[in-house]
């Protein structure tokens, strides 16, 4: 498949980008935008029960993960790779009657390798002397600084809302929602790198096995045993929390990537690699990050099947939704408030009857003297005879009888009249308080 040598267009990239970059692209913009609200976050502290049995548990967890994170970025010793080192170690182990199984890992020690950082504003490529020495390719190099261009083109075809993502991953809250994409970034750097050398798998594939092992070393990796590897680990639930907190994948899974992306997108320069490596596995394409890697257009389809994420819609409804439970949350609060200062200045219970609008009203009720209302409440005081079941005074009549505020009394003809010595405070025939001398 031949690849236009002009400027990459938005359509390609997008077409050549990994199969998980729009997902996980829309998965960091959601929480980074659910962190702007966000002000404070509260730390919560609890009491540690079982403190040995739980620091033996994170102690093996945290062996299990550093042995995944060796079999993803390391070459293991095996009958793949290394058979001579494999069988010293067999021989050793029988002579000195040691039967458990041993692992050897071989990894690259820093003298082949790259780097990138970013000084303020400035984007920056390291490359180590030995990239530049005899035994490495013009398109290993290629590839090589190819994968950081890749990497910053995606993050500037992200645009604004890309700096969003990495505006919120300093908060450190939600990065296990925002490093996906960033791990995903990272994949479609090594993809548009191998766009950018016209398909050459080989060369792609060697220069990753160079900066495992190192140079000299990069030409004895068997591709068979790397992908092994991979295998080993692909989906186990420690290889998922060895890369939770990374923003790199592991560099097995970045090198199945590779030669699934080129079997799919440029099978003529694959053809080359295959016949070079014949054991190469047929569930390979399963092996990949996403089952969609070995997936590819046609060469006429290409650049027209390349979308652009909806990213601006995906943060507009994510804002929408934010607000909306905002207003709602806000809109309870206060309906709560203000029932709970009416519920604190109205009567337990209704008016006690249908005229009682007519009789509460300050205008129209008499105001008794002192003398009729202590005479009125002396009998039922000192009265010793059985009440009648109609007598209002009786104590089932009294448990029935509306609570009132303070100050203020029911009148033999059922209206509400102030207390001795208090008056109404306002003309309003709804306000029941009083004030009294």
């Amino acid at each position: 498949m031949s690849v236009n040598q002009g400027p990459m267009s938005d359509r390609l990239f997008y077409a050549f980008a990994h199969p998980l970059h729009n997902r996980r692209f829309y998965l960091a913009l959601v929480f980074s935008i659910i962190l702007f609200p966000v002000i404070a976050i509260g730390l919560i502290a609890g009491t540690i029960f079982l403190v040995v049995p739980a620091f033996a548990l994170v102690l093996w967890i945290g062996a299990q993960i550093f042995f995944a994170r060796l079999i993803g970025n390391s070459i293991l010793v095996s009958e793949l790779n290394y058979p001579r080192i494999n069988a010293i170690a067999e021989e050793l182990k029988a002579r000195l009657g040691y039967n458990k199984r041993l692992f050897i890992f071989v990894y690259e020690q820093g003298n082949f390798n790259a780097y990138m950082r970013y000084i303020f504003f400035r984007r920056a490529v390291f490359l180590n002397s030995e990239l530049l020495e005899s035994g490495v390719s013009d398109d290993e190099v290629r590839w090589i600084v190819g994968r950081f261009i890749g990497y910053m083109r995606a993050r500037k075809q992200a645009g604004v809302l890309g700096w969003v993502i990495r505006a919120a991953q300093h908060l450190l809250v939600f990065n296990i929602f925002l490093l996906p994409y960033e791990r995903a970034m990272v994949y479609t750097g090594d993809r548009l790198a191998v766009a950018a050398i016209d398909g050459n798998v080989t060369s792609a594939v060697s220069a990753m096995q160079k900066l495992l092992v190192g140079r000299q070393l990069g030409y004895s990796v068997n591709p068979e045993g790397i992908i092994e590897q991979q295998r080993r680990i692909k989906g186990t639930f420690f290889a998922f929390l060895a890369r939770l907190a990374s923003a790199f994948p592991p560099t097995t899974a970045r090198y199945v990537d590779l030669i699934v992306f080129g079997k799919a997108f440029f099978p003529a320069q694959f053809a080359k690699f295959e016949a070079a490596n014949p054991g190469l596995p047929s569930d390979l394409a399963l092996l990949a990050a996403s089952p969609q890697s070995g997936t590819a257009q046609t060469p006429e389809n290409l650049e027209a099947a390349g979308r652009k994420p909806r990213g601006w819609v995906c943060a507009g409804a994510t804002a929408a939704v934010i607000l909306a439970v905002g207003i709602f949350g806000w809109y309870r609060a206060s309906s709560s408030e203000s029932y709970a200062m009416d519920s604190s200045f109205t009567p337990a219970s209704s008016a006690p009857s249908s005229d009682s609008s007519s009789a509460a009203s300050p205008s129209s009720v008499s105001l008794p003297s002192a003398e009729p209302a202590a005479e009125s409440s002396a009998p039922a005081l000192q009265s010793s005879e059985p009440s009648s079941p109609g007598d209002s005074s009786s104590p089932a009549a009294q448990s029935a009888a509306p609570t009132l505020p303070p100050h203020v009394h029911m009148t033999d003809q059922g209206k509400i009249a102030p207390d001795p010595g208090c008056t109404w405070a306002s003309s309003d025939p709804h306000d029941l308080h009083v004030v009294c001398q």
